[in-house]
């Protein structure tokens, strides 16, 4: 994993912008997403049927194979990589995430309520907030208060065009890098 990833997954920024991805993915509304912590990282997927069966995309804690059926959808690859062992895997754990611990979880899940541009404002916000911590500009802790300021500061605009977009992600991206 490169730098970015690696303190979007320690602030669990990447859940929440997973969230966002997937409420427009798949056109469901907030309500019907969840993230769930899985230490394992066996599984990268799961969607849960109306009957309550659930089914999951699960491989070695790698993104190969994700990215690789992403690739060559709808086919089927053979794999050049490491095997599935499921008995050396062991216990597949789960828990829900604190919002409150993980600042960035809980910013996400709100732009996503919010609607509109929010989800942009929080995307180029946690960029440029990650890269100023990644520049020991800010801490750890700056990176969602960048965000948060960032979200009070720029207009969300609730019915935005593609053009509204880019000015928006634009603007963000400016303020973020006038604060601190």
């Amino acid at each position: 994993m490169g730098a970015k990833i690696t303190i979007d997954s320690a602030s669990l920024m990447n859940k929440g912008l997973e969230l966002i991805e997937a409420r427009w993915l798949f056109n469901l509304p907030a309500a019907q997403l969840d993230v769930v912590v899985h230490p394992q990282s066996i599984i990268h997927s799961m969607i849960e049927f109306v009957d309550g069966s659930v089914k999951a995309q699960m491989s070695v804690p790698d993104m190969k194979l994700p990215i690789q059926y992403a690739m060559t959808y709808p086919e089927r690859v053979e794999a050049c990589f490491v095997e599935n062992n499921f008995p050396l895997i062991g216990t597949l754990n789960f828990f829900q995430p604190d919002r409150h611990k993980f600042e960035c979880l809980g910013i996400a899940y709100d732009a996503l309520e919010a609607g509109g541009t929010a989800p942009c404002i929080v995307n180029a916000a946690n960029e440029i907030a990650v890269q100023k911590f990644l520049e020991k500009k800010i801490g750890f802790t700056g990176i969602p208060e960048l965000i948060k300021k960032c979200l009070d500061r720029v207009p969300n605009h609730q019915k935005p065009d593609l053009g509204i977009v880019f000015e928006t992600d634009k603007k963000t991206r400016e303020l973020a890098l006038s604060l601190y």
